[in-house]
């Protein structure tokens, strides 16, 4: 079977691709031919596995846009959806118990200045009115930034893609691409397990899976597959109340958010954990990564550390446990890029940050594809910033892990 040709194929309806059919279709030339193709559900990968935290203090200029950029798109779809997105915009608060924690909070309170964000320092009191299960002590210092917020990732991905079929995208599910087609060193299209797709554009969203599939066609990606995962807790809608604040913990690498009466918390794994992305399923829920299967190892050695600022979690129970692979780079950055190969771009590597990128990612692929100037600097999203690299040798997805290992911010 071969499919109509279209002008644009985007591959991997996760959020990424999502928002970026979305953002195509408003800005192509009327008539563009546009088909997103998704290897199974829609956003029942990668994107379903995601805390979602839209924090936006980010020190990268660039970074920060992409942020501004997926609020403002929740913004717009708001305006033509039949139900409003449910963004729970409740602020982050950021904790801080040691030194190194309150140089974060100076930097954090610096940058959001810098982006015309507000942001104030809160006092003890005022730390337990806003997230009651936090005991800090006196010599803690907290920073609030009202303007931050979560959602639910999955119905993010399904607004970007119901808004982008309004403008005439196509949408293909349970097709798996299984190579690019080529002719004379352009892609012209995929072949998929339900036939060949034409295109005179492909944009490759695909997340961990884009390694394997373009590594065919020498393009190389800077990122490798680690393990993102967070625990949530019993119900206590005493010390969890739905508008309390997401908590950043710099000091010890932890976040966490309320999650329907519990608490959402995540712990940054100290050693490296990652996959093999030349081995991936298809369904990558219950993944099994390189150590620590369950997490044990991770919450074992964080418990101390959390517990000193959450008391409450030495006698609640632990309702579910979640495991998830990100698209980690060496720096933390998206790839957003053209390649070598005319007609193909990338958008991945988010670095467990898409959902809060996914709005700005997407309007820079469209104005990519479209060969516009772009909203914001491309450059620190370059293919080609770490210079050559093997995505499948050991050492480098252990680099990448480690650059999950030291994040600190949300």
């Amino acid at each position: 079977m071969q499919f109509p040709s279209t002008d644009y194929l985007i591959i991997g309806g996760g959020i990424l691709g999502a928002a970026t059919a979305w953002s195509l279709a408003q800005q192509a030339p009327a008539g563009s031919r546009i088909r997103l193709v998704e290897a199974g559900l829609l956003a029942s990968a990668t994107t379903s596995q995601a805390a979602a935290l839209l924090t936006r203090v980010r020190p990268d200029p660039a970074m920060a846009a992409l942020v501004a950029e997926t609020f403002t798109a929740i913004e717009q779809l708001d305006q033509v959806l039949e139900q409003p997105l449910p963004l729970r915009k409740v602020g982050s608060l950021h904790l801080a118990t040691a030194e190194s924690g309150k140089a974060y909070l100076q930097d954090t309170e610096t940058t959001a200045a810098s982006l015309g964000l507000s942001s104030e320092r809160l006092g003890p009191e005022q730390i337990k009115q806003r997230a009651p299960w936090l005991a800090p002590d006196q010599h803690s210092e907290a920073l609030f930034v009202a303007d931050d917020g979560y959602m639910d990732p999955v119905q993010l991905a399904q607004g970007y893609v119901s808004a982008a079929r309004k403008l005439g995208v196509e949408v293909v599910q349970n097709c798996r691409v299984d190579s690019l087609i080529m002719e004379q060193g352009r892609v012209v299209g995929a072949h998929t397990s339900q036939g060949s797709m034409p295109a005179d554009n492909l944009i490759c969203c695909s997340g961990p899976w884009a390694t394997r599939l373009l590594a065919e066609q020498g393009v190389h990606l800077a990122m490798a597959p680690v393990r993102s995962h967070y625990w949530i807790t019993e119900d206590n809608t005493e010390l969890f109340p739905t508008d309390s604040p997401m908590v950043i913990l710099p000091d010890i690498n932890a976040y966490a958010r309320p999650e329907v009466g519990g608490l959402l918390f995540g712990l940054r794994d100290q050693q490296a954990v990652y996959g093999d992305p030349a081995n991936l399923p298809e369904d990558i829920h219950g993944y099994l990564f390189n150590c620590d299967p369950d997490g044990w190892e991770c919450l074992e050695a964080g418990w101390g550390d959390l517990a000193a600022v959450f008391p409450a979690i030495e006698h609640l129970g632990v309702a579910h446990y979640l495991t998830g692979v990100s698209s980690y780079t060496p720096d933390g950055k998206p790839l957003i890029d053209t390649t070598h190969i005319p007609g193909l771009l990338v958008g991945t590597g988010c670095s467990g940050g898409g959902i809060a990128l996914s709005g700005g990612i997407g309007r820079l692929l469209a104005e990519l594809a479209l060969e516009r100037d772009t909203f914001c600097d491309v450059a620190p999203f370059k293919l080609d910033r770490f210079g050559s690299v093997d995505p499948f040798a050991e050492e480098f997805r252990v680099r990448c892990a480690l650059a999950r290992s030291q994040k600190k911010s949300g």
